[in-house]
């Protein structure tokens, strides 16, 4: 999102612009899921309006939760069911409780809990506001390709056949706008079992494509 906003509004400042699974603008999805996990946090009552420095931990239970409901949109149906599974977790059998029974369970409870150590609630509720707010063809007269009229540098969209955050057709609508624009764009779609994350982790493809783009 950033290096499209700079394309756009500063095209004077990019040469090359390589754009990964990403989007011009949050979904009514994306902007659901980010509210469930602002409302974890600001329900939590340790958040107290915000001003929780000083007084101890702060709304650590709500931000793992929100961090749980956000790390779901990263990963795909595919590659959880080849991770996880149905498997039990450290257990022969279900307890019919209300512990981590699943595999599935207790790794998001690790990434919720792993994520407070490093992360504030407060800088989450207004990075992922700041995201949906994100809107670069409302920028510019509601026309997409109008945002990249002044661009001078040339494109690289990517994206991943498993990636149902950023769907394909949300780069493929950005290299549209960039066509419209007359700017140099390529594209490619990806494929990956790794939903989102496929941009974090062994993609060989991604390598080549990165590559040959920065050194083209």
């Amino acid at each position: 999102m950033q290096a499209l906003s700079l394309a756009a509004n500063w095209p004077e400042r990019a040469g090359a612009v390589l754009v990964i699974a990403s989007t011009a603008r949050h979904s009514a999805q994306n902007i659901a899921f980010h509210e469930v996990g602002r409302q974890a946090i600001m329900a939590d009552p340790k958040w107290k309006n915000g001003d929780y420095y000083g007084s101890g931990k702060g709304p650590e239970n709500g931000l793992a939760v929100a961090r749980m409901a956000a790390h779901i949109t990263y990963l795909s149906e595919e590659g959880m069911h080849e991770k996880f599974g149905r498997r039990l977790q450290n257990r022969e059998a279900k307890t019919f409780g209300f512990d981590a029974d699943f595999q599935v369970e207790s790794y998001l409870r690790h990434q919720g809990l792993s994520f407070t150590d490093r992360f504030d609630a407060n800088s989450y509720l207004y990075i992922t506001r700041a995201m949906d707010y994100f809107d670069l063809a409302e920028e510019h007269g509601g026309r997409l390709a109008q945002a990249f009229a002044g661009a001078t540098a040339r494109f690289c969209l990517v994206s991943f056949d498993t990636d149902w955050l950023y769907p394909t057709a949300e780069s493929r609508a950005i290299a549209h706008a960039l066509n419209a624009a007359g700017a140099p764009v390529s594209f490619v779609e990806l494929s990956a079992p790794f939903g989102h994350d496929s941009f974090l982790l062994d993609v060989p493809t991604l390598d080549r494509v990165i590559a040959g783009f920065l050194g083209s």
